[in-house]
This record gives structure tokens, C-alpha cells and sequence, in this order.
């Protein structure tokens, strides 16, 4: 075991030297071990990935090596060669020599052996990612929203893969940390897409990426079991893109109606308005809440179900009042499709 810490450590302190001006003093030879030893790691990802005593090891030793440019998981080790690779193109000082040999190391054409040990698809998807980051980046206000959320949320789903198993608790600490200091609405926001990227096509996706599941799961995990964060998400995220998440996941969709529910009994009757009121500044109003509720309605015809029987056998405990104005649950069912 320790011999394999060791390997791990000393590679990730090699992929944080090749940032820098220490790559000038590198020859082709050099560059050729670096990229094999790389993927001799990939193989050791490979075999250890679904060995929960060895991936602890390593995640103890990893973060105090090579610092933020180096490895910061054992899960990064997959991508570790095209990581080492595209820090080496994009490096003006490695020497001359070794840049020329760099391209025929890393597209060794067809006649390669062992051609799925080269980087290749997985360097073209970083540089993808990468140049769309920065092409949005460039665009600032000018960039369709939709496609900044949609990169945004798939470097965060890439991240949180690259941080190991659904419990992770590395994935929490990042989450946490995007939540403290990010935009919080921006956050919520990619939080939101990210949840949806599975659910455009499902079946392609579970053909493509059977492991993406954990990523969605560690993501609603740290949702679910933050209360702040999933207030703020309720809230914030408009009715119908609300709707759209909650229809996905069904443990979301309970929440977000016991926290409407809860936002709703803080609701009064004022006589002389004939109508709803909150009681304090923050509490959501009337017509958001029956805007909220006709969301899910509409969504899907389970949650219009979950919907209705909810707020009848609050009715119910509430007196079974069918007078308008006695009950919030009697005036919330007349306000939905088939509530009355």
C-alpha cells in the first residue's frame, strides 16, 4: 500500500510542476515517462476504484501534495494523463525538443499499441470544456444564459465525479464552499441544471455515463440535508423550472411541498382585504404560492396527485371548511385544477 501512496504522491507533485518554468529544463524522454507514468496510474484507478480501503488511503495523502494544481482526489487519477497533457500544451516554457515530440507522444495514430491507454478523448473533452469556459467567460453579458448554465452545471457534475463515491464527503465540502462564497443565485441556479442533465434523455445517459447517477445523488443529498440551501432553492428558482426538477426526483418534489405547506400556514385571512396576507416580510404570498402549486400541478400528473391529496387531508385536520376564507387548504384546492 505504501508504495502505491507514494507513486500517487509524487505524481501529483510532477502534475502541479508542469504549470510552471521547471518544464523548461524537460526533454522529449522525460515527457514520454511523465505521460506513461500517468497512465500506469490510470491503471491503478481502474483496478482500486471500487476498493473503499485503498481510495481512503490515498485521500488522506493526496491534498497535502502538489497543492491546488495538483491531484485533489483518487477519482482524479482517471483523467490525470490528460490533465498532465494539457498542461504541458498550453505551457510556453517546456523546452522546445519536448514540445515538438509532445503531439506524436500523445496521437500516436492507429498503428499504436494499446491505443485505449491514450489520452485522447479525454483531452479533447477538458480543452472542450476548457475553451467553452473561456468563450463564455469572454462573452460576459453577451452569452446565452442557458448555454453558461449548461457548461457551468457539467463542470460541476465532471467535479463532483472526479471526488469518488456517492457519500463523499469531499463532495459536500465543495458544495458547501460554492455556497458560501458563489453567487448564491447563480449557485442555485447551476444546482438546478445540473439535476437535469440525466433527465433530457435518460436512456442515452445511462447507456453513456451508468455512473452518473452518484453525481445527481450527492448533489441532492447536500440539498435536501441543508435546510438554508433548500429554502433558498424553493424560493428562488422560478415555478416552473421548479416544477420541471421535481417532477425528476421525487424526494425533491416532497420537500418542496412540505415547505410549501409550511409557507402556507403562515399565511392569514384579513377580512377587510377579503384575501390572504403574509404575517411577516419574508413569508411567501398568495399568488406565488398558488402559482407554485399550479406548477406542479401541471408537471406531472403524479405530483398533481401528491399535490392534491396533501392539501386535502390538511383540509380535513383543518375542519373540512368549504367556505372560502375559513381555511387556506379549501381556498388553495379552489385555485387548483381539480381541487374543488
Amino acid at each position: 500500500m505504501e508504495p502505491l501512496v507514494q507513486q500517487t504522491e509524487r505524481f501529483s507533485e510532477l502534475l502541479a510542476v508542469s504549470c510552471g518554468s521547471l518544464v523548461s529544463t524537460w526533454d522529449a524522454e522525460k515527457v514520454r515517462r511523465a505521460l506513461q507514468w500517468a497512465r500506469y496510474l490510470l491503471h491503478v484507478y481502474r483496478r482500486f476504484a471500487g476498493r473503499g480501503r485503498v481510495r481512503e488511503a490515498l485521500e488522506r495523502r493526496l491534498p497535502a501534495r502538489g497543492g491546488p494544481l495538483g491531484l485533489r482526489s483518487f477519482a482524479a487519477l482517471e483523467s490525470g494523463d490528460a490533465r498532465l497533457a494539457l498542461r504541458l500544451l498550453r505551457n510556453r516554457a517546456l523546452a522546445p525538443a519536448a514540445a515538438r515530440a509532445l503531439p506524436s507522444l500523445l496521437f500516436p495514430g492507429p498503428a499504436a499499441d494499446h491505443r485505449d491507454d491514450v489520452p485522447q478523448s479525454r483531452l479533447v473533452l477538458l480543452a472542450r470544456r476548457g475553451s467553452a469556459l473561456r468563450l463564455l467567460c469572454r462573452l460576459g453579458g453577451d452569452a446565452p444564459r442557458s448555454a453558461l448554465l449548461r457548461t457551468h452545471a457539467e463542470l460541476l457534475d465532471a467535479r463532483l465525479h472526479e471526488l469518488g463515491g456517492a457519500d463523499s464527503a469531499a463532495a459536500r465540502k465543495l458544495l458547501d464552499t460554492l455556497w458560501t462564497r458563489g453567487p448564491r443565485e447563480h449557485v442555485l441556479d447551476v444546482t438546478a441544471e445540473a439535476l437535469l442533465l440525466r433527465e433530457e434523455d435518460p436512456e442515452t445517459a445511462q447507456i453513456t455515463d451508468p455512473a452518473g447517477a452518484d453525481e445527481t445523488q450527492k448533489l441532492l443529498r447536500w440539498l435536501l440535508e441543508s435546510p438554508e440551501v433548500l429554502a433558498a432553492f424553493c424560493r428562488h428558482l422560478p415555478a416552473r423550472r421548479l416544477a420541471s426538477v421535481a417532477g425528476c426526483h421525487h424526494a425533491l418534489s416532497r420537500a418542496y411541498l412540505d415547505l410549501l405547506t409550511t409557507w402556507a400556514t403562515r399565511l392569514h385571512y384579513d377580512l377587510q382585504m377579503g384575501a390572504w396576507v403574509p404575517t411577516q416580510m419574508e413569508d411567501m404570498p398568495w399568488e406565488e404560492l398558488c402559482l407554485r402549486l399550479q406548477s406542479l400541478c401541471h408537471a406531472q400528473p403524479f405530483l398533481r396527485e401528491e399535490v392534491l391529496v396533501t392539501l386535502r387531508s390538511r383540509k380535513t385536520l383543518d375542519g373540512d371548511f368549504e367556505v372560502p376564507g375559513m381555511s387556506i387548504w379549501t381556498d388553495l384546492l379552489l385555485a387548483l385544477p381539480g381541487g374543488a
